[in-house]
């Protein structure tokens, strides 16, 4: 079987880019282009609807801290994609993750719970915020953050960059375009914060594309633990 992605290059890279992850400021995390097979990235950015499809759209419009469609629902998104989630979701992505960032035992996430396809358009935006860190269904802690984008010929003027907050949510850190077929995989804790919160200037009808993954234990680092929150934007977050 073939993959979207190559496994043995992301477990070259994995062992490469291991110790600067985990040495990341302000928090572990890594940025990898070209992280799919760039046929499958290229079917896969072709296959994602937009959001005039008549998809159901989850809409998420509170003023000041998000706006953007998600979908999640792989009875309604078209098979390209679900295979992707499939594959993001499967053993050999679970390895290299594992290799990249040290955390073991990781699980998927089947009920992509937060995850899926994301759209945000015209005025969007996502504030700076650590995410929930429980999840209820796996009865599981949150441990790590996959975002792949999909945006060619992608205009810098547009805003949209992924940002990386300071743990204290006092400072941006990092900025980070989102272009075509870049990945960027980080650890999730109750005090990684980041976001994109400059309301997007593209086009009318042009949308920033991705699709988020999350990965979890069923135990963490007692240092990382808190009570269960769910998500926690820049200046409501937890000590």
């Amino acid at each position: 079987m073939q993959f979207i992605y190559d496994p043995a290059n992301l477990l070259a890279v994995a062992a490469r880019e291991n110790a600067s992850y985990r040495e990341a400021d302000p928090f572990p995390h890594v940025v990898i282009d070209d992280f799919l097979r760039t046929d499958a990235a290229a079917a896969l950015a072709a296959a994602i609807p937009s959001a005039d499809s008549g998809l159901p759209w989850d809409r998420y419009a509170a003023e000041g801290f998000e706006m953007k469609l998600a979908s999640s629902r792989e009875d309604v998104l078209p098979e390209t994609v679900c295979r992707a989630l499939h594959e993001l979701n499967a053993g050999p992505m679970l390895r290299f993750l594992e290799a990249l960032t040290g955390i073991e035992h990781l699980l998927p996430d089947p009920h992509l719970l937060g995850g899926g396809v994301h759209l945000v358009g015209r005025g969007g935006h996502l504030g700076v915020h650590a995410d929930f860190n429980w999840h209820p269904g796996l009865q599981a802690h949150r441990r790590i953050n996959l975002l792949l984008y999909f945006n060619d010929h992608w205009d810098p003027a547009w805003g949209g960059d992924l940002e990386l907050w300071s743990t204290d949510a006092a400072r941006r850190v990092k900025s980070i375009a989102p272009v075509f077929n870049r990945a960027v995989i980080f650890n999730t804790r109750s005090d990684t914060f980041h976001g994109h919160p400059a309301p997007l200037a593209t086009p009318e009808g042009v949308w920033r594309r991705s699709i988020a993954m999350y990965y979890y234990t069923t135990t963490r680092p007692e240092a990382e633990i808190r009570e269960p929150h769910n998500t926690r934007y820049k200046g409501m977050h937890l000590p």
